[in-house]
């Protein structure tokens, strides 16, 4: 992973792909800990939806619908806690279609006298 500093905050990135092989079948994207974002699109060659949800119950019925290349953004105050986390998960009703996701890890801010994150309040 690279490290990189612009203004007075750490920003480290992660990037990924979810096969979602199968139809129905729930599969995990990531997990988001307090001060971090995801952004998740639905790849533009998908034929189906994707459905994101917080859980591994999420359905058509319940999760948050994704077309071909629309994208969904989530972010965690840093307030939330850098311990705490939630997972994101995904289904799709078309086997075969995938996601792609970008997420900005560890946004803290940094103290004046150090260049290490600052307890989170």
């Amino acid at each position: 992973m690279s490290y990189g500093k612009t203004s007075d905050t750490r920003k480290n990135w992660d990037h990924g792909q979810v096969d979602l092989t199968t139809s129905g079948e729930v599969y995990h994207v990531a997990s988001l800990h307090g001060g971090e974002s995801i952004t998740i699109k639905a790849r533009s060659g998908n034929s189906g939806f994707a459905y994101i949800g917080s859980d591994r119950l999420v359905s058509s019925s319940n999760g948050f619908e994704l077309d071909a290349s629309e994208t969904l953004t989530l972010t965690l105050p840093i307030t939330f806690g850098i311990n705490n986390y939630i997972g994101v998960f995904a289904t799709t009703d078309n086997s075969g279609d995938d996601l792609c996701w970008v997420k900005l890890i560890g946004l803290f801010p940094l103290t004046e006298a150090s260049s290490e994150p600052a307890a989170a309040q």
